[in-house]
C-alpha cells in the first residue's frame, strides 16, 4: 500500500462544490482515471481517502490537500496527468507525493480576502487589537478574542478592492476567515451586503512553513 498526498487547486465554479460533493467528485475522477485506489473492507466498501483541512463552500483554494491510499507500492509516474484529465473544470492537481507528515502538525492556514475598497488604516487598527466575538464550533458557542487566532494580518488598497492577507489558526480550534469579515461589518468598515472573495493560499505548520513541503 502507498499513501499519496496530492495538492490541488479549486477555483471558479468548483469553489461552490460542497465538501460531500467534493468527495464524490474526486472518487468519480479516480475511477475515470484508472487510479489504483484501495477500498475499505465490509458490506459497504469505500475509497480510503480524506480531505486535509476541508474548506467552507464558496472559498477558492490554491492549496487543498487530499490523502489517498493506493494498492500499489509506489506512486504511479503519470498520477498527476491521469487525474487532471479526469477532473472537472476549476480543479487541477498541482503535485503529488508520499504522505510523510502527520496532519496534526498543521497549525495555520493562510488566506487572501478581497473586500470593497475601504479604510485600510481603520481595518488594520481594528484587527490588530482585541475583538470579542461569539465563535461557534461543534462543541458549542463561546466568546473569544479574534486576536488570539490571528498569527499575521495585513491590509492594502488594490484599486476598487481592499486586500487582506492573513494567517489564521487551524488545527483543533480553527478560525474561519468569515469572522474577520463579520468584525469589519459590525464596525461599519465593510457594507453588510458586500460581496467578499476568499482564497486559501497555504496550509502551514507551527513555524508558518508550508506543511506540504
Amino acid at each position: 500500500m502507498f499513501k499519496v498526498r496530492f495538492c490541488f487547486e479549486k477555483t471558479e465554479t468548483a469553489a461552490y462544490i460542497s465538501h460531500l460533493d467534493l468527495m464524490k467528485c474526486l472518487q468519480r475522477s479516480f475511477t475515470r482515471a484508472g487510479i489504483p485506489v484501495r477500498y475499505s473492507q465490509g458490506f459497504n466498501p469505500h475509497i480510503e481517502m480524506s480531505i486535509v483541512v476541508p474548506l467552507s463552500t464558496g472559498y477558492e483554494s490554491r492549496c487543498d490537500l487530499c490523502d489517498l491510499d493506493l494498492v500499489t507500492d509506489e506512486l504511479p509516474a503519470d498520477f498527476v496527468d491521469r487525474l487532471n484529465a479526469a477532473l472537472p473544470r476549476g480543479m487541477r492537481v498541482l503535485s503529488a507525493k508520499q504522505a510523510d507528515r502527520p496532519v496534526n502538525q498543521i497549525a495555520y492556514c493562510a488566506y487572501e480576502i478581497r473586500f470593497p475598497a475601504g479604510d485600510v488604516a481603520a481595518m488594520t487598527a481594528l484587527l490588530t487589537s482585541p475583538v470579542k466575538m461569539e465563535k461557534k464550533s461543534k462543541r458549542g458557542s463561546r466568546e473569544v478574542d479574534l486576536l488570539d487566532y490571528i498569527k499575521e494580518i495585513t491590509f492594502e488598497s488594490a484599486g476598487e478592492k481592499t486586500v487582506c492577507r492573513c494567517i489564521l489558526a487551524a488545527g483543533n480550534d480553527p478560525l474561519n476567515p468569515m469572522y474577520l469579515t463579520k468584525a469589519l461589518k459590525n464596525a461599519g468598515f465593510v457594507p453588510e451586503d458586500a460581496a467578499v472573495h476568499y482564497v486559501r493560499t497555504g496550509i502551514l505548520d507551527e513555524n508558518c512553513q508550508n506543511f506540504y513541503n
